[in-house]
């Protein structure tokens, strides 16, 4: 069992955070996936693939965990315009009506070491996340969260190995 498998079965039930630029390319996927190589925000970094295996991955754990401060940063990330704005905000309301919501204040979160370093969302989560898994692609933050001994996958790692989930 590689790592990432032992990760998900471990909190298969307890749940999984996604991080911004992660859970920004889900919902543009879900919105269209032939818009995630022209979007501003996932083009450079992403395509169909890279999408379809989020899926797999999301689809892998009972329960998706976000904060207040990841879903502000999608929602101001997702300069879509028109009936496409229109169709992303509907599928982020669904699945954000899905997920659960953890929160430490603002003032806790800036006293956290990782604030100074990672800025106000990625210390969030670092503050937050003790007993959950995260999905990130950003190295810092997943270097952060392993540093202090906390679950996390780094998914740059998971495409770089063309990982599949094994049912």
């Amino acid at each position: 069992m590689t790592e990432p498998e032992r990760l998900i079965e471990k909190h298969r039930a307890g749940g999984m955070l996604i991080d911004a630029n992660l859970l920004l390319l889900l919902l543009v996927g879900r919105t269209n996936p032939e818009r995630i190589a022209n979007f501003k925000r996932t083009g450079g970094d992403y395509d169909v693939y890279d999408y379809e295996l989020l899926e797999v991955v999301v689809s892998s754990i009972r329960r998706t965990l976000t904060t207040p401060h990841v879903l502000t940063e999608v929602s101001n990330l997702a300069k879509l315009s028109g009936s496409e704005l229109e169709e992303f905000r509907r599928i982020m309301k669904a699945s954000v009506e899905l997920m659960d919501e953890l929160h430490e204040p603002g003032r806790v979160v800036v006293c956290d070491q990782a604030f100074q370093r990672l800025g106000l969302t990625d210390a969030a989560i670092c503050v937050v996340c003790a007993d959950v898994l995260v999905l990130t692609s950003d190295h810092d933050l997943w270097d952060s969260l392993t540093r202090r001994g906390l679950d996390a996958i780094n998914f740059t790692h998971l495409r770089a190995s063309d990982w599949q989930l094994i049912s």
